[in-house]
């Protein structure tokens, strides 16, 4: 079993001012941290990493450092910070963040979409940050965000920067966070100007050079590269962006069973262009005892912050474990490019509470929600209508059309603290490139009209002028890409009966009140819950808080009900957020 992702954290305290015990609130999340001691009032501690931070030194936080095409040093991530240089920052491709000690300050920073999650908290005459929201929960006596937890309910992840605990916020996208003197500072290196929209033709033209040219040039500097290849979309794009004399030979994986469709489709791509095709799956995760798949879920947990589903973090770094190694190229994120949360017709009209709420329970509220059994009816009924206010001030906050916000929420809140919870572990061990997030792919989407993006508009064009082979080829439960292109009744029969069964899946889980489970994810919960059926002193305080049902939890302990993986990961991180606020005060005591 893998141990904490690296991390760190630094608290600087006024002149005068006491600070908060930084090593016991370290030493409770990473017992092999190593913590300096109070210098001018700062103190800083290091997990994972090989040198301390301290005066002079910086320390980057993600494996692979690329500035768009170019490979980056850390010595240049250095000068970046030392100089404030926004223009560079806000062109490192994401997942990235790095921190610095210069003296009795010290600066962090994330990237420009905020994948790299840091979290930060001010009392009074000292100010923290640091890579772990649990470490910054420790430093004082805090409660649970109710809040939060409400969101996380029935979303599975946050909204607008929230953690479990009360006093403890993640740094927002595109910020460099200063810490001195017992103060905190923070400086945005991202420009918010207005859009000029770009034309289809035009954009499907520049982004085909772009994304060629970025992965020209990583095979150029990573000729043992390995590409994610599923049987979706995204993976496809990249596929196609590589020159044909290159596919001979790469090395391409995919997560998931032999019979899986991603497999089958990944399998006859691989053998159609000469690729090495690896497999990579869960087997042998339902063969580990109880204890070692809970202590790794309890790992799991931590390493993603309690933020996100600690289950299938869990499967994936089982299965990871075993995979070859190497560089990786993955396409995560081409929803943002095609409308992910369009509902209804008028996207020119303004947010609505109305349509807030309709995208919320029909889109947002269906994968990973919670049983509502599982809650105590109050807290039930105010979680709904809280998460129901958060998703319409997510999206009425930056005043766009119905359309472009929904847009703005996908890649501002569901991209970066779903994804960017899970992706923040794993580009810490992993040299891991994402093209779909380079800054002049997002800047180019963003700018593009939503009738152009709707319906896979955008990506089934630039699919056929990269690969139109390729682009004949369907996909994984979708028709192929040229389909999303040609006119005619023929294409659009098959988009309408893709959309059919698509919003007859989300019926379906909104009848069942489930969400389909990561891959993985069912073998861990059921090991969890054997776990806590031998040992229901390690959920004892589920039934005291204001949140689980006492009743329902009796049940699940005794075996009389089973609740899915969603449930499961959601009491697992609440379980050890509470355990982790019990844990403040104690540290306040000493």
């Amino acid at each position: 079993m893998t141990s904490s992702p690296p991390g760190f954290a630094a608290v600087s305290a006024a002149a005068g001012r006491f600070p908060p015990a930084l090593a016991v609130a370290v030493t409770a999340v990473a017992p092999e941290a190593a913590c300096d001691g109070t210098r001018s009032g700062l103190q800083t501690a290091t997990w994972g990493f090989d040198d301390p931070l301290v005066d002079g030194r910086t320390l980057v936080l993600a494996r692979e450092l690329r500035r768009r095409n170019l490979v980056i040093e850390p010595e240049d991530v250095a000068r970046m910070i030392g100089r404030g240089d926004r223009k560079a920052l806000a062109e490192m491709l994401p997942t990235f963040g790095a921190v610095q000690c210069s003296g009795n300050a010290v600066t962090a920073t994330t990237d420009a979409l905020g994948f790299r999650h840091l979290y930060y908290r001010v009392g009074p005459g000292w100010a923290a940050v640091s890579t772990s929201a649990r470490v910054l929960a420790g430093l004082a006596p805090t409660s649970l965000d109710h809040d939060g937890l409400a969101v996380q309910s029935l979303l599975g992840w946050q909204l607008r920067g929230r953690s479990l605990f009360e006093s403890v916020t993640k740094v927002p996208a595109g910020r460099l966070v200063e810490i001195g003197d017992g103060r905190l500072r923070m400086d945005t290196f991202t420009e918010e100007s207005d859009r000029e929209r770009v034309d289809l033709t035009d954009a499907v033209e520049s982004m085909s050079s772009m994304l060629r040219g970025y992965l020209a040039a990583y095979l150029d500097d990573h000729p043992d590269a390995i590409l994610q290849l599923t049987g979706g979309q995204d993976s496809r794009l990249l596929l196609s962006a590589i020159e044909p004399r290159r596919r001979r030979g790469l090395r391409v994986v995919t997560l998931g069973r032999p019979d899986s469709p991603d497999v089958r489709i990944a399998a006859a791509l691989a053998q159609r262009y000469g690729m090495r095709h690896e497999i990579i799956d869960v087997d042998g995760l339902d063969a580990l005892e109880p204890e070692d798949a809970y202590a790794r879920c309890v790992t799991a947990a931590g390493a993603v912050e309690l933020g996100a589903d600690p289950l299938a973090w869990a499967a994936l770094d089982f299965a990871e474990a075993r995979a070859m190694p190497g560089p990786r190229i993955s396409g995560l994120g081409g929803e943002v490019a095609r409308g992910f949360y369009y509902l209804g017709r008028d996207g020119g009209g303004p947010v609505t509470e109305a349509r807030a709420r309709r995208l919320a329970d029909w889109r947002m509220f269906v994968n990973e929600a919670v049983e509502s059994s599982a809650l105590r009816p109050a807290f039930r009924e105010r979680a709904r209508e809280v998460a129901h206010a958060e998703v319409l001030t997510a999206l009425a906050e930056g005043g766009h059309p119905w359309f472009e916000a929904t847009d703005e929420l996908y890649l501002g809140q569901r991209m970066q603290h779903w994804a960017g919870a899970t992706e923040s572990p794993v580009s810490a061990r992993r040299r891991i490139v994402n093209p779909m997030l380079d800054d002049r792919w997002i800047a180019t989407v963003r700018a593009l009209a939503p009738e152009d993006k709707a319906g896979s508009r955008f990506l089934a064009r630039l699919q056929v002028e990269l690969d139109a082979d390729l682009a004949r080829l369907p996909l994984e439960g979708r028709p192929s890409p040229a389909t999303y292109v040609t006119p005619g009744w023929r294409s659009s029969w098959r988009r309408g009966a893709t959309t059919v069964a698509k919003a007859g899946r989300k019926l379906g889980q909104r009848v069942r009140g489930r969400g389909r489970p990561p891959v993985g994810g069912e073998i861990l919960a059921d090991a969890v819950l054997t776990y806590w059926r031998a040992h229901p002193e390690a959920v004892a305080a589920l039934a005291e808080s204001e949140v689980v049902e006492p009743s329902w939890l009796d049940d699940v302990l005794a075996g009389r009900h089973h609740p899915g993986p969603g449930t499961v990961a959601f009491l697992l991180n609440l379980d050890l957020a509470s355990g982790a606020v019990r844990h403040s005060g104690v540290t306040a005591a000493r």
